[in-house]
């Protein structure tokens, strides 16, 4: 791609509003992903895990397992 093109491009970008600059990137990210395919929440998913095994143990053990 032309230098010039994309540097003009950059600054085009740059000169829009936080909103406007916003609603490029959310516009680009919905044409980049897989058509049929719908954004999804993982908010959902957060919480927390409650380990009975030391952390740094249980960590080192599923590292483990990578490299055995």
């Amino acid at each position: 791609m032309n230098i010039q093109l994309v540097e003009s491009i950059k600054q085009l970008v740059l000169s829009l509003s936080e909103e406007e600059q916003g609603w490029l990137k959310a516009q680009l990210m919905l044409e980049q992903s897989p058509a049929g395919k719908r954004m999804v929440d993982l908010n959902s998913f957060s919480g927390v895990l409650h380990l009975q095994d030391d952390p740094v143990e249980f960590q080192r053990q599923i590292r483990d397992e990578w490299t055995a």
